[in-house]
């Protein structure tokens, strides 16, 4: 039996315009009325759950910027900034690389260097509470998570770039034009085993959902781990299955539907 549902956003849940699925608040609602635990795990910012989620905001275990920061009923129960002594380095990598970005994600704010229309545009996606400095090596706010935006490719071009910091932070594709840096304990997977550890659930009694790198100590956390029909390889290579939907056909609504209410 189901008892904790996990689901990825961009690439998984949301369609391909980052829309929810009108068909997902009833489900949502029949979750809960039947004891389900549900958990949106995204690397957004906190802001960006309670902006598209308001109506579950009591009831979701919101877990953002990859597993650093959860929030359950407006009170924070997990909060795992990158040690500030690290930044320095990883922006700096950033800067000398043609075509990236670096930003640094707060709690409250995303912090840029930078007032580019390209830039903006990217995060406005995610992010609607920014702040334009002069130097991002001056923040002085707890920062959950840096990412990088790169418009050549993230994989191929900058992700090799960051592979020297891995001994000591986690390093993942956001996305296939993101790479995030957080610390080694903080991702999408130990924040799942939070969550069936404070509600007493095994990972036989979890079902969660990922498209990318960010999502695969997911995929390891629960016996019934989906990876999406659209996901990057090596998420399908780590998940116990696949949907048969991709993320515009609301594949991990079939799933729910499913798995959850088949008694």
């Amino acid at each position: 039996m189901i008892k904790l549902v996990v689901t990825d956003l961009d690439g998984t849940l949301l369609n391909d315009q980052h829309e929810v699925p009108k068909r997902f608040w009833d489900i949502a609602n029949r979750l809960f009325k039947k004891g389900i635990k549900l958990g949106i795990a995204t690397g957004r910012p906190h802001f960006s759950i309670t902006e598209n989620f308001p109506p579950l905001m009591a009831h979701v275990y919101a877990i953002s910027d990859n597993g650093s920061f959860i929030m359950h009923d407006k009170r924070e129960i997990l909060s795992k900034p990158l040690p500030h002594h690290e930044l320095a380095p990883l922006i700096h990598t950033s800067r000398g690389i043609a075509d990236t970005y670096p930003v640094l994600c707060g709690k409250d704010y995303w912090f840029l260097e930078s007032e580019d229309k390209v830039l903006l545009e990217k995060v406005l996606i995610y992010q609607k509470n920014i702040k334009i400095v002069d130097d991002l090596t001056k923040v002085e706010d707890p920062i959950l998570k840096m990412s990088v935006l790169d418009l050549k490719g993230a994989d191929q071009h900058s992700y090799p770039h960051y592979i020297q910091f891995a001994d000591r932070m986690k390093v993942a594709l956001g996305g296939a034009l993101w790479v995030d840096v957080t610390r080694t304990d903080a991702n999408k997977g130990e924040a799942v085993r939070m969550l069936q550890q404070v509600n007493g659930i095994s990972p036989d009694e979890t079902l969660v959902f990922g498209d990318f790198m960010n999502d695969y100590e997911m995929m390891k956390a629960a016996k019934y781990s989906y990876a999406m029909k659209n996901a990057y390889p090596k998420i399908i290579e780590a998940a116990n299955f696949v949907t048969e939907k991709n993320n515009n056909e609301e594949g991990v609504l079939d799933v729910i539907e499913a798995l959850c209410f088949n008694d």
